[in-house]
């Protein structure tokens, strides 16, 4: 998947050397409501990020945006002298992040050794690191490792968005057949050919039909229970 920036500086995304207007403070007290559902993204660089007890843990650097989607892929959150991870940044996926308009703060609930032992990023050399990403591929470490540990997979909402708008031709299928004990079971087979997963078999035609629904519904943010390690 090419996020359409190439070799573009992640400076040209949002946030980076933002310097906020002379006139305004930077919570934006002059123009923006406290209550505000849309706001504009020069006004969250920086903003603070504390946990669920409202405990300072770090600042929000900058969002980077996935320029083909149009979503934001991550955002970019340096902890300070938080659990001894001065030198690293972080990108966090949306989800784990809840806006505060009240106290114009970011929540982030996220238990410590989770956040301890993220993949992160040298606070120098981070724009490096974002401007590898060009496919799917590159940011599947960082997105399996939230997902495994429960918070919505960022490329899953890609791949549902691109579907939902008719973006993606659907190559893959579920196939319904009978065993030969008579039990109804579908397989999801790959563009290939191949199948991929085999269900149990049902009793019913309808019980088959019920499980596939079941799986595309949870298929895109499903968590990955390693159980090999």
């Amino acid at each position: 998947m090419n996020y359409g920036v190439s070799n573009t500086s992640v400076a040209k995304y949002i946030g980076r050397n933002v310097n906020w207007p002379p006139n305004q403070d930077k919570k934006g007290s002059n123009s923006m409501n406290k209550s505000a559902r849309f706001v504009p993204s020069i006004r969250l660089a920086q903003y603070d990020v504390v946990n669920k007890n409202g405990n300072d843990m770090g600042q929000v650097q900058t969002f980077v945006i996935d320029m083909r989607e149009g979503l934001i892929a991550f955002v970019l959150v340096s902890f300070g002298g938080f659990l001894g991870i001065s030198d690293k940044w972080f990108a966090l996926p949306w989800s784990a992040l809840k806006w505060h308009p009240e106290t114009m703060k970011f929540i982030l609930d996220m238990p410590e050794l989770v956040l301890k032992n993220a993949p992160g990023m040298d606070k120098d050399k981070w724009l490096e690191d974002i401007d590898k990403w060009q496919k799917e591929e590159d940011l599947a470490i960082i997105d399996n490792y939230y997902a495994n540990h429960g918070y919505e997979s960022y490329l899953g909402i890609v791949r549902l968005t691109a579907v939902k708008r008719g973006h993606h031709n659907v190559e893959a299928k579920y196939e319904v057949n009978n065993d030969k004990a008579g039990e109804f079971r579908f397989k999801l087979i790959a563009p290939n050919g191949e199948a991929i997963a085999v269900s149990q078999g049902y009793n019913a035609k309808v019980g088959a039909l019920n499980g596939i629904e079941s799986v595309r519904e949870n298929a895109s943010t499903v968590v990955i229970d390693d159980r090999t390690v």
